[in-house]
C-alpha cells in the first residue's frame, strides 16, 4: 500500500527534481508501510525500520542541497532562496527528532507521516514549484 502515490499532479515539469521527488516518495513509503506482522519479529522490524529512516533522511539531505546548488546557480531571489532554504532546514529537524532514540515504530510512522504530508502537499506544491518556474526561464551560471 501506498501512503503517498506519485501522480500526473506532482510533477514539477523538472527532469531531475521531478525523480528525486519520486524516490523521496518511495523512501517515505517503505517507512510507512509495517514490515511483519508477527511480534516475534518486532525487534527487527525496528532496526530495519530506522534503517530505513535513516535513507530517508540522506536522500532528504541529498535532494535538498541539490535544490539549494540550483538556486545559487541561478541566482534564484535572495529572500526567496532563503526562505526555501529554512523550510528545508525545518523538515531535515523535524526527520532527526524521529531518528534519536527509540520513539517506537507507530510514533515515527506519525512523524514521517506529518514530514510527508507537509513536504509532499504544502512544500512541493508551493516552494518547489515557484522554484521551478525561476528555473524554465534562468539557466545555471547566469545564462539565463
Amino acid at each position: 500500500m501506498a501512503y503517498y502515490e506519485w501522480t500526473g499532479a506532482s510533477e514539477l515539469g523538472h527532469a531531475e527534481i521531478d525523480q528525486q521527488h519520486k524516490r523521496l516518495l518511495l523512501l517515505g513509503n517503505a517507512v510507512l508501510e509495517p514490515p511483519f506482522n508477527s511480534a516475534e519479529l518486532e525487534p527487527r522490524a525496528a532496526q530495519l525500520q530506522a534503517l530505513q529512516l535513516q535513507a530517508v533522511i540522506d536522500f532528504a539531505q541529498e535532494h535538498f542541497a541539490f535544490e539549494e546548488d540550483l538556486m545559487r546557480s541561478t541566482s534564484y531571489p535572495y529572500p526567496v532562496a532563503e526562505r526555501h532554504a529554512k523550510h528545508h532546514a525545518g523538515l531535515l529537524k523535524e526527520l532527526r527528532m524521529y531518528s534519536n532514540g527509540q520513539p517506537g515504530q507507530n510514533a515515527i510512522r506519525r512523524g514521517v507521516m506529518s514530514f510527508f504530508s507537509t513536504w509532499f502537499n504544502i512544500h512541493v506544491d508551493s516552494e518547489d514549484r515557484e522554484l521551478v518556474v525561476w528555473l524554465r526561464s534562468h539557466k545555471p551560471d547566469g545564462g539565463g
